[in-house]
């Protein structure tokens, strides 16, 4: 792992914080699998490709909640891989309520490109 690779994932959270899919997506591998832990809570287990990270970046998760934001805490290089420390805020869309939650996701990438994401409590 090189800080190319934490400034990749920098860039990714920046782009999602303006709204940016396009840039988010072009950050990430083809065949890239992703396992959100609010996936869980939108009827999703995994996402798998950047087609269903499309969809769940643009219609899953606006569908499940009225705001949302991911606040990137911290970036640790762990050799082969990256810990990124993140803290979810939304508020649901149907029920109102608030999750403020922060979770560790360990980011995989070959090449530049995000092969793979596993968030954790």
């Amino acid at each position: 792992m090189s800080r190319d690779d934490v400034e990749t994932l920098r860039q990714g959270y920046e782009a999602f914080a303006r709204g940016d899919v396009e840039a988010v997506l072009e950050r990430l591998d083809r065949d890239v699998d992703w396992r959100p832990a609010i996936a869980p809570i939108l009827g999703v287990e995994t996402v798998r490709g950047r087609d269903a990270v499309r969809d769940f970046l643009t219609r899953d998760l606006f569908d499940g909640f009225d705001e949302f934001r991911a606040e990137p805490l911290a970036y640790e290089d762990l050799g082969d891989a990256v810990l990124v420390t993140v803290r979810y805020v939304g508020r649901g869309e149907s029920s109102g309520l608030e999750i403020d939650q922060t979770f560790t996701t360990l980011y995989r990438l070959r090449d530049g490109k995000t092969v793979s994401m596993r968030d954790y409590s």
